[in-house]
């Protein structure tokens, strides 16, 4: 039985899910200080929740191992789709005077955690799911899609708040929240003929190999550390190096990394797939060509310099991520895909919290420092994919 509609269907649900998490990043702070929340207060929501989806993740990965995927699946969108619609009840009641900003708080803080502790199996199961249903020599093409779906949603995610983030944020809310459950319908429905559990109670499933994890882990928090750092810094040197003000950085800032994201996006939906490489060729050349484009940027004498390289880089990216996704993959037992997936989903969190800190840090020194660290740690990366040729990229 053919594969293709459920990995449809679950790349349309991580598409969703993907823009409703953009969505809450980007205008959940403005809306929470329009309606009494403060700073701190929504800072905290979004910091605790990330934290938890990245100490469940795991949790959940051996449940996907031990179950099935479409289980976890579909708890984790389901709880993905509850949380945007509860906010736009939430904000309507705040708005017509039936909850106070303090009980409202309380409300999202407790239904924002119980989201991100159920939500946190999505990421683990799906990367399950695309290990199971993809050939060793096409997974990193199945990785490339996953990362394409979660890109390409938060782009749409941040399409939709420029739209209707401002004007109209519960019925975007609600939109949002529709799509999410949608998808979630989608893989309740068609990966019913293929999810299977890989393992029964009875029987004991393999644990990752985490001694030869370990690369792919490196590579994981620094590859995601060298860039998220940039997040935080780009229109801050937009600002301080060529004297753009402050509401043309924000603007500039945010086309530039689009544009990264869309380059990875492509690179990972368009490329991959009909390049045909291993994962290890995809690693080296990615983390080559991120390298030169790190570079490149940290010693941009111009905007349009800097902009030619953020593309460079989110191309680099685009080979680079995927690559080690699938690498991790080959190297972990089919009893254990779930498992391996969140423990390197911990590794994302922590590079994501890590990244933009490093990079406030450095922009005090100077405003190119925090790209010039971000070669550094490409130029790591780079030693490990070429060092551990025979061990970590064998599968």
């Amino acid at each position: 039985m053919s594969t293709r509609p459920a990995v449809a269907a679950l790349l349309a649900a991580l598409t969703a899910n993907g823009a409703g998490h953009a969505f809450l990043l980007i205008t959940l702070p403005p809306l929470g200080r329009a309606r009494g929340f403060g700073d701190l207060e929504t800072g905290l929501l979004l910091g605790l929740s990330a934290l938890l989806m990245v100490v469940a993740g795991p949790v959940w990965g051996h449940v996907a191992d031990r179950i099935g995927r479409r289980p976890v699946l579909v708890a984790g969108l389901a709880a993905a789709a509850l949380f945007p619609a509860l906010l736009a009840w939430t904000l309507d009641a705040l708005d017509g005077g039936r909850l106070d900003a303090g009980r409202a708080y309380g409300l999202l803080l407790a239904a924002r955690l119980v989201q991100a502790a159920i939500s946190a199996g999505i990421m683990p199961a799906a990367q399950g799911f695309l290990a199971d249903v993809t050939a060793r020599d096409r997974r990193a093409g199945g990785m490339g899609m996953m990362g394409a779906a979660f890109g390409l949603g938060s782009i749409l995610g941040g399409m939709t708040a420029w739209r209707l983030g401002g004007a109209s944020p519960a019925v975007a809310l609600l939109v949002l929240s529709a799509a999410i459950a949608a998808g979630t319908l989608l893989v309740a429905l068609v990966l019913r003929a293929t999810a299977r559990p890989v393992s029964t109670a009875t029987t004991a499933t393999p644990r990752p190999p985490l001694g030869r994890l370990l690369p792919f882990l490196a590579i994981t928090f620094a590859g995601l550390a060298a860039y998220a750092q940039l997040q935080q810094v780009t229109a801050l040197r937009l600002q301080d190096q060529f004297g753009l003000a402050p509401a043309a950085s924000i603007e500039r800032g945010g086309a530039l990394l689009a544009l990264t994201t869309l380059a990875m996006v492509a690179t990972q939906g368009l490329v991959i797939g009909r390049l045909g490489w291993a994962p290890a060729r995809l690693v080296r050349r990615g983390a080559v060509l991120a390298l030169l484009a790190m570079a490149m940027a940290a010693a941009a004498p111009a905007i349009l310099w800097l902009q030619i390289a953020m593309v460079l880089l989110g191309a680099g990216f685009g080979l680079l991520l995927p690559g080690n996704l699938a690498g991790l993959s080959l190297a972990t037992p089919a009893g254990a895909q779930a498992r391996a997936a969140g423990i390197n989903g911990m590794a994302q969190g922590l590079a994501m919290a890590a990244g933009p800190m490093l990079g406030a840090m450095l922009h005090q020194f100077s405003p190119t420092a925090p790209w010039w660290a971000g070669a550094v740690l490409l130029a790591v990366i780079a030693g490990i994919a070429f060092r551990r040729r025979s061990e970590a990229f064998a599968g």
